[in-house]
C-alpha cells in the first residue's frame, strides 16, 4: 500500500500535538479543567464541556474538525484509563 505524504504529515501533526498536550497538562489542567479541548499545532483552539458543543464551536469558527486533536482534560482526582 502506497502512503499518502499528506497522511503521514496529518499523523505527525497529531503525535506532535498529543506530545504537546502530554507535556502541559498541569497548565491546561488548571485552565481546562473538566473540559474537552480541540489542539491543532500546539494551540488550544476550542474548548466546552462536551464534544458535540466543541465540534459545533470547531465548525462555526471554520476549523476542520478532522485536522483537530480533542481531548478531555480530566478534573482532578479523577483517573482516565486507554
Amino acid at each position: 500500500m502506497k502512503q499518502n505524504p499528506q497522511d503521514l504529515q496529518v499523523l505527525q501533526d497529531s503525535i506532535n500535538d498529543l506530545n504537546w498536550f502530554k507535556k502541559n497538562i498541569q497548565e491546561l489542567s488548571d485552565k481546562f479543567e473538566g473540559q474537552f479541548i480541540a489542539i491543532k499545532n500546539k494551540d488550544v483552539v476550542g474548548f466546552a464541556p462536551n464534544v458535540n458543543i466543541l465540534l459545533g464551536s470547531l465548525k462555526r469558527k471554520g476549523v476542520d474538525e478532522s485536522f483537530v486533536l480533542i481531548k478531555k482534560v480530566t478534573p482532578r482526582g479523577e483517573v482516565t484509563i486507554f
